[in-house]
């Protein structure tokens, strides 16, 4: 028969198979790569913030041992970190029913993915097949995983109101820019409007000048008249063309102006309202994180008063043996004196018979 080690998926754990490992030898713990696979009967996962050389999990002289061999993200028992990162462990007993854990949960920004750790309760069997002693405390481990639990909460919703504030940030950008896109519009449809306004007035002028030339015409000679008129007429059509071409594209430049304007205005408004319900979303993330921490305080009192009362349970069993052990003490000196009393009233007894 040789010690093993069973390793039993807990629920905030990256999912593996159970594992059943033969203690003979010193058992590695790691990540998995080309040459070494995960089994049921090694410790070896496939999990990303595992080192590949993570830790070491032994037996000797009735004793289970987990030593920490310079992991990137640390190994745990009951929530302890063993070592710094990156620092190798001094050995570390461990007890039948104590939940180890490597690694730490990992988020990765870039894609937004949370890179879970592994966490198992581990079942220890000595060589002749009975399991091994329990840790103390085993009976106060579940409210402790559970207070662990709400910091994991805590830190991801630490990390979604960044997040969110970061994208907040970025929205209010985009709506000053929004709003500059918007003035630059409008300055420019002002523009159209005045070179409209400056055209009308000219073809006014055009018009005036126009009505001058009849009016001065009696006074010309007839052929002179006509070469006047030719080119106030060659200057009028240049003049139109022109104008025309002048007013075709400020009416151009006036409806794309108009077109970038409501399409400003529609992502002005879907930005607003995105910018409102991460406003909503924050605000609730915030609730969330105030009823979290009270009910992290409230399950941390809860976890004192269990230790203290785990502390005078152990105590007042201490007195209690320390008191049996009074008494079997009295006893086996009162029996000790009844042996002495009957060796004497033998002793007595057949003095008399012989004097008899």
């Amino acid at each position: 028969m040789v010690p093993r080690a069973t390793l039993i998926c807990r629920p905030n754990s990256h999912p593996f198979q159970e594992r059943n490992l033969s203690l003979e030898s010193a058992m590695k713990v790691g990540r998995s790569v080309a040459r070494v696979k995960p089994a049921v009967n090694n410790a070896i996962f496939d999990c990303k913030v595992l080192s590949r050389n993570h830790a070491l999990l032994w037996y000797k002289d009735g004793k289970f041992y987990l030593q920490d061999t310079k992991s990137s993200n640390g190994t745990f028992v009951n929530n302890q970190r063993l070592s710094k990162g990156s620092e190798e462990s001094a050995p570390r007993e461990v007890c039948s029913g104590d939940i180890v854990q490597f690694g730490v949960d990992v988020m990765e920004n870039s894609r937004k993915v949370t890179h879970g750790c592994i966490v198992a309760t581990v079942k220890l069997y000595l060589p002749d097949g009975k399991e091994a002693k329990a840790s103390p405390s085993t009976g106060i481990q579940e409210e402790e995983d559970s207070c662990e639990l709400g910091k994991q909460d805590l830190y991801q919703l630490n990390q979604w109101i960044q997040e969110a504030v970061i994208r907040e940030q970025v929205l209010e950008t985009k709506l000053g820019s929004l709003q500059r896109i918007v003035s630059a519009t409008r300055e420019a449809a002002e523009m159209g409007w005045t070179a409209l306004m400056e055209e009308d007035r000219l073809l006014t002028r055009i018009e005036s000048l126009e009505n001058q030339l009849v009016v001065s015409s009696k006074n010309f000679h007839e052929d002179k008249l006509r070469e006047e008129i030719r080119k106030l007429y060659d200057e009028k059509n240049i003049y139109q063309d022109v104008s025309k071409e002048s007013l075709r594209k400020v009416l151009t430049e006036k409806m794309e102006t108009l077109k970038k304007l409501q399409e400003t205005e529609r992502s002005l408004s879907n930005a607003e309202d995105e910018r409102d319900n991460m406003k909503e979303l924050n605000d609730k993330l915030n609730e969330q994180i105030l009823e979290l921490a009270e009910k992290f305080e409230k399950e941390s009192e809860e976890l004192q008063s269990c230790k203290k009362k785990l502390q005078e349970a152990d105590n007042q069993q201490l007195r209690h043996e320390q008191e049996m052990q009074s008494r079997q003490e009295a006893l086996r000196e009162a029996q000790e004196k009844e042996t002495i009393l009957l060796a004497q009233v033998d002793f007595s007894f057949i003095s008399f018979q012989v004097f008899i």
